[in-house]
């Protein structure tokens, strides 16, 4: 039996290899991801799979690093580090075709060995700033 660790661990494998089938059955159907950084949560793991699409319009070369990651019961934390170009529109801001280099928190809710819920914080600013968006 694999541990939360493992399974978060296959889940960003999975994401930075575009094999959405596997993302799709590393989740529950009606997986939920929170974050206050985003406009609204994304509810079922269909819509995830929509959203990192969307992801990969504006950071087509994008990926993930777990740095840091910590299970406890069915809670997994991770620090992960994000790096992709800005190819394409974000938001309402324009392509700069500049690097993104940032990490964020993320925390996982596993349940019965599918993730269930996540928790996404970033700092928004500090990539506005990157990209060139803001000085």
């Amino acid at each position: 039996m694999k541990t939360n660790k493992e399974i978060v661990t296959e889940f960003s494998e999975a994401t930075n290899s575009r094999s959405w089938d596997k993302v799709l059955a590393l989740t529950h159907l009606d997986f939920i991801r929170h974050s206050s950084s985003f406009p609204y949560e994304i509810i079922s793991n269909a819509a995830l799979i929509d959203f990192q699409k969307q992801e990969l319009e504006t950071f087509p070369d994008i990926h993930e690093s777990i740095l840091l990651i910590i299970e406890e019961g069915e809670l997994v934390a991770a620090r992960i580090h994000f790096s992709g170009t800005q190819y394409g529109k974000l938001g309402d801001y324009p392509s700069t075709g500049k690097k993104l280099d940032a990490c964020f928190n993320c925390f996982f809710r596993v349940v019965n060995g599918l993730i269930k819920e996540t928790w996404v914080e970033y700092d928004n600013l500090n990539g506005l700033i990157q990209l060139g968006h803001y000085k």
